[in-house]
This record gives structure tokens, C-alpha cells and sequence, in this order.
């Protein structure tokens, strides 16, 4: 039996003439986008995260993933450092295992996220994706993570 999810992206403003809640637009924007995803297998995580990178998804440890566009998953990442005792930015990588904080390296940096800011992407499995923070001290529960895996991929 298949499994959905339903996930939705809002993204409202005012237009930039509106006074103290001005947009970024001449005109208000509205925009709603919703899908519905068929899914197997929920993998969720709630990580620490400190300027020690770390496998967030081990490609290599998804069983039968071979062909991209057809196996994959939609990952959602959110940075729950927001209103904690030490925040951090939390960066997001693909590639070899190696520090996305510095510039030069083997791992490439897909993404920042500042505390409170999240994201929703499809993963083809090409490549581990990586998490690293911006903080030296780890911070505990800093990252949530849960991944949905795409209908037709399978996984051992």
C-alpha cells in the first residue's frame, strides 16, 4: 500500500511600499506549491552539531540505490538553535567526509542555515551529505533530519 506525504511551501509579503512589513517586491507576493510524495521509509534524526563535520546520510548505506532521478528521498533540515543558550550556524555539504566551514576542501557546501531556518530538497544519492556547525562546542539537539525515501527505491 502506498504512503504519502503532502508537503506545502507558503511564501507571502506585502509589496515594498507597505510601510514597517514591506516586501521585497513592487507587488504583494502569494505563492503556494503543494505536492503529494510517495514514500517507503522515514529516517528521522535529531543531531549535535559543533565545527566537527559529520556524515548526515551515508549514501553508501541505501541498498539497491543505483539510478538517479529514479531512487532518491526528499530530506528536510531544520537548525532548532534558534532561542537556545548557544547557537550556531549549520552548514550542509555533499562529498567526502571533510570541514565545510573552511574553503579549499574535498566536500562541497550546499547550504547555510542560520537558527530557525530549515529546507526541503530532493537527494539523489550520489553523495553523502554532510553536516558541520559554525560553534567549536557542540551544541545538543541543535539539527533535526528526516529523510523520505522516494517509492521505488529499496533499501536493505
Amino acid at each position: 500500500m502506498a504512503k504519502y506525504i503532502n508537503p506545502t511551501l507558503t511564501i507571502t509579503s506585502n509589496k515594498y511600499s507597505t510601510g514597517a512589513n514591506s516586501g521585497p517586491t513592487s507587488s504583494p507576493l502569494a505563492i503556494s506549491v503543494t505536492d503529494k510524495l510517495d514514500v517507503t521509509e522515514v529516517v528521522a534524526k535529531v543531531l549535535d552539531v559543533s565545527d566537527s563535520n559529520t556524515i548526515l546520510f551515508d549514501a553508501s548505506q541505501i541498498a539497491g540505490a543505483t539510478a538517479a532521478g529514479t531512487d532518491g528521498a526528499f530530506i528536510y533540515i531544520r537548525n532548532l538553535t534558534e532561542g537556545m543558550t548557544a547557537t550556531a550556524d549549520v552548514y550542509i555539504g555533499y562529498g567526502t567526509s571533510a570541514d565545510l566551514a573552511d574553503t579549499g576542501t574535498p566536500a562541497t557546501r550546499l547550504m547555510t542555515l542560520k537558527p530557525g531556518e530549515f529546507s526541503f530538497f530532493a537527494w539523489d544519492f550520489e553523495a553523502d551529505l554532510i553536516i558541520d556547525g559554525s560553534n567549536a562546542t557542540a551544541i545538543d539537539g541543535a539539527v533535526e533530519a528526516i529523510m523520505f525515501m522516494r517509492t521505488g527505491t529499496t533499501n536493505a
